[in-house]
């Protein structure tokens, strides 16, 4: 759900348009930003859910420390205060809310798609699992996602054209993240 969590981000921008957009991005996707080294570590591994399947929403993920509940939670926390404490004047006085809530918004809406995969405790491999496993109808994940992604452009974009100090400018920036979005959404459903 690469492109539903940058759907948020577009959402966000649209509410607090004194966030820069790379900030929302990263957030969106930061658990997933510490799941790739410990992957590459072998601490955390993606792989087929069944033998044979394959496309969108075909992967059992094992994320026991990326994507477990209390570690979501303590990153929420961790990116929430450093943004508080360094950018609080520049961004805004609740853009440490803001930007934690986004992080942690990753976790919910992973917990809404993946299958039991997700611990509790950060290293918890064993029950309860968490994970509602919107996946398992791909059609309906698709919906879900594709959604996130169409109010992320649609609000994205109404907020950046309603009062641009350059129109061109404002056009083209919102035409290329509209392309991320929608791109990266694309890329979900036929990556496999």
């Amino acid at each position: 759900m690469l492109a539903g969590h940058f759907g948020v981000a577009g959402i966000v921008k649209a509410w607090r348009p004194g966030i820069p957009m790379a900030a929302l991005l990263v957030a969106s996707q930061a658990p997933d930003l510490v799941f790739a080294p410990l992957a590459a570590m072998g601490a955390e591994s993606m792989a087929p859910a069944a033998p044979g399947l394959s496309g969108y929403g075909s992967l059992l993920i094992t994320a026991p420390f990326s994507h477990a509940l209390v570690s979501n939670v303590v990153l929420a926390a961790v990116v929430g205060l450093l943004v508080q404490v360094f950018l609080r004047r520049r961004w805004g006085s609740d853009a440490g809310w803001v930007l934690g809530g986004v992080v942690f918004s990753h976790w919910l809406l992973d917990l809404l798609v993946h299958r039991p995969d997700m611990p509790l405790l950060p290293g918890g491999s064993g029950p309860p699992l968490l994970g509602l496993g919107l996946w398992e109808v791909p059609v309906a994940a698709a919906v879900v996602e594709g959604g996130l992604v169409a109010a992320g452009v649609l609000l994205y974009g109404w907020r950046t054209l309603r009062e641009p100090p350059d129109r061109r400018r404002a056009w083209a920036y919102s035409a290329g993240v509209g392309v991320l979005l929608v791109g990266s959404f694309v890329f979900d459903l036929f990556a496999s």
